[in-house]
């Protein structure tokens, strides 16, 4: 069967909007900054004295995010995971794994399997590469991110595994009400802590990656 050209004038409005879809689900820079991002030291982390709760409404729930420290989170990502469903992904729609430090020194990081699921990251390594779990989570983190707007949520989905990156805003315990229903998620506020409630929640400001500033 033979198949009939396209009219130039419909393939013509179809590269169009494409091309309008595409834009519309890529992050705008708000600034460009092309100084290094140091991954060398660890999170700048700064208790917040006396934090006042924000409040929004997000898929019928009614939501507070109390501040408890302001935060500043610059490495490499290991991995980031989406998520669809429940009140947390409708306020964090993906997490980010990242490490810092000494775990970037000769390339550690790379001597291990990063992976996510159910709101954790995971890893594995070999006998023989020195390293132990205590050392590991030391110098990484997953991070829940709730995005300040949709153009740093944007941003964010865009993150891949390599890029170097800085995230800064507030971490932030977590309460929601919908009818009978409350829900709630604390922040950590440690580097050393491992298991349920160990992940960093924190409210995204700004975003910094390859130059590009979002905030």
């Amino acid at each position: 069967m033979k198949r009939h050209p396209a009219h130039p004038a419909l393939a013509a409005a179809a590269c169009l909007l494409l091309a309008g879809l595409l834009l519309a689900c890529k992050a705008t820079p708000t600034s460009w900054d092309s100084s290094p991002i140091d991954t060398s030291a660890d999170p700048e982390q700064t208790p917040v004295e006396h934090p006042i709760g924000m409040a929004m409404r997000r898929d019928g729930y009614d939501v507070v995010l109390t501040p408890r420290a302001d935060y500043v989170l610059r490495g490499v990502v290991l991995d980031r995971s989406s998520y669809y469903s429940g009140w947390n992904a409708a306020l964090a729609p993906c997490d980010v794994a990242m490490a810092w430090g000494k775990l970037l020194e000769d390339g550690l990081y790379r001597k291990i399997s990063w992976s996510q699921s159910g709101r954790w990251y995971w890893w594995t390594y070999g006998p023989g590469t020195g390293l132990d779990n205590a050392f590991i989570a030391r110098y990484s983190s997953n991070t829940h991110v709730i995005p300040a707007d949709t153009n740093l949520e944007r941003a964010v989905k865009h993150l891949g595994k390599g890029d170097v990156a800085e995230l800064s805003g507030e971490l932030v315990d977590v309460g929601v009400r919908r009818g009978g229903y409350s829900g709630w998620w604390h922040t950590s506020l440690s580097r050393s802590d491992t298991g349920d409630g160990s992940c960093e929640v924190l409210y995204l400001r700004r975003l910094k990656e390859a130059g590009r500033v979002y905030e």
